[in-house]
């Protein structure tokens, strides 16, 4: 029997959960996290009822405890499974593990370490991301001994939703390999190559608001990166703040303008609204007013070409 604690939470840590749970890899305790209050989707309630319905003890909170500390030193566990965790564990608790902790990082390392790699490589315009196991060690984040990766194609329009799901079904498939592999003694580990590393800092919903003097791709790129199940890339008209939903880049590309005010409307249909970028030009389709929560066709309400989006 595989003895290890859980340590994460979000939509992806339930599946995992779930998952391993049904396939007969229980925890012996888990630590759920506690998400933030701008999130649109929380999870720990979901987590908490999964725990009580097998009789699996947890807690829920957002970072670790010396009470946290002294159960795992005492559990005598295999390893930790740390999955949608957001603060460091404190590695000198590897010591009292037998195989040490083991992440799960939306990356393929040692690429994109640190936060939010899976919005920042669509943000950046990648076509592959994909899914890092790895062992959590005491040196840089997310530099640890690779156990397994697994790669993911980025198509050119695929939203946040369509990678998170893409990342979550992987993240589970090798998982379940990793567990096989312990049981059967068929560990492998890898360095990390450090001359290849780069790093993510950390993003804020603010960090999502759009400069519409970049261009159309740059500006495309973070509305799919930031959809939902995210807060959402968000512009501002007069008064009032939009989260942009559905966009594409406009038929007005093919045009060359040589005079440009960047956010200005230049064409309503029943499409939507097409927008001047600092190049280029993009289609908002669907946009959530964030005072009312209205979510619509921008061009039912709006019928002005001397509008600007700020």
């Amino acid at each position: 029997m595989i003895r290890y604690g859980f340590i994460g939470g979000t939509q992806r840590g339930l599946k995992l959960i779930e998952e391993l749970i049904s396939k007969n890899y229980p925890p012996q305790f888990s630590v759920i996290l506690k998400e933030d209050d701008h999130e649109e989707i929380k999870c720990y309630d979901e987590i908490s009822e999964l725990m009580k319905s097998v009789n699996i003890n947890y807690s829920v909170k957002k970072k670790l405890v010396k009470e946290d500390y002294d159960l795992i030193k005492k559990s005598e566990l295999d390893f930790l499974l740390v999955f949608g965790w957001r603060t460091l564990i404190d590695t000198s608790v590897n010591e009292h593990l037998k195989f040490g902790s083991v992440a799960a990082h939306h990356s393929l390392l040692p690429l994109y370490r640190g936060f939010a790699p899976m919005q920042w490589a669509i943000i950046n315009g990648e076509k592959e991301t994909g899914v890092t196991l790895f062992l959590i060690n005491d040196g840089e984040v997310d530099s640890g001994k690779i156990i397994m990766q697994k790669r993911i194609p980025v198509l050119p329009d695929e939203y946040a939703l369509d990678v998170y799901e893409k990342t979550t079904k992987s993240t589970i498939e090798i998982c379940l390999e990793f567990f096989e592999n312990y049981k059967g003694n068929k560990i492998k580990l890898t360095d990390q190559d450090e001359s290849k590393a780069t790093y993510c800092c950390k993003r804020t919903p603010e960090d999502g608001k759009i400069d519409w003097k970049k261009n159309s791709s740059e500006i495309y790129n973070l509305i799919r990166a930031l959809a939902y199940p995210f807060t959402g890339a968000f512009c501002n008209l007069e008064d009032s703040c939009f989260y942009i939903r559905k966009a594409i880049q406009g038929e007005s590309n093919k045009k060359k303008f040589t005079g440009i005010i960047p956010g200005r409307i230049i064409k309503i249909s029943n499409e939507g609204i097409e927008v001047l970028c600092g190049n280029g030009t993009i289609l908002i389709k669907e946009w959530e007013n964030k005072s009312t929560g209205i979510v619509n066709c921008p061009s039912e309400t709006l019928r002005s070409l001397s509008a600007t989006l700020k």
